[in-house]
């Protein structure tokens, strides 16, 4: 008997909280121009897990290997921060506002790398494991 085939399901698209409607329609653009469906959602999805990872006060995010990517905490910060320059002004503040808490939280919980290179982003100077 043959049964039916599991068609694959899209990427999950998600809906960035705490923004408007346009905004999200912003980012619906910029994603089409240049990144995946929904990558914005699962960025930052995945940068409030890192803020808000338990344990001791100070925190050394791992890189994770979710996408085959050695360091998918600076790879999601980035793609942020990517989004949020792609942006209209708005639409960027919006966004901005959402993201500066979780960022706010990453920098009191994790202790800069003094050997980082000084121009590398200010999330890719932190100590990670």
């Amino acid at each position: 008997m043959d049964l039916p085939t599991r068609t694959p399901r899209l990427r999950e698209r998600g809906v960035v909280p705490g923004v408007s409607a346009a905004t999200l329609a912003a980012i619906a653009r910029v994603e089409h121009r240049r990144f995946q469906r929904g990558d914005t959602y699962r960025s930052l999805r995945h940068w409030h897990r890192t803020a808000y990872l338990r344990g001791p006060w100070i925190i050394y995010p791992a890189p994770d290997d979710d996408l085959g990517c050695c360091d998918w905490v600076g790879f999601c910060r980035g793609t942020l921060e990517t989004v949020c320059l792609l942006l209209p002004p708005r639409a960027r503040r919006e966004l901005r506002a959402v993201i500066t808490p979780l960022d706010d939280r990453f920098l009191a919980r994790t202790l800069g790398d003094p050997y980082a290179a000084p121009d590398d982003p200010w999330w890719q100077r932190r100590l990670t494991y």
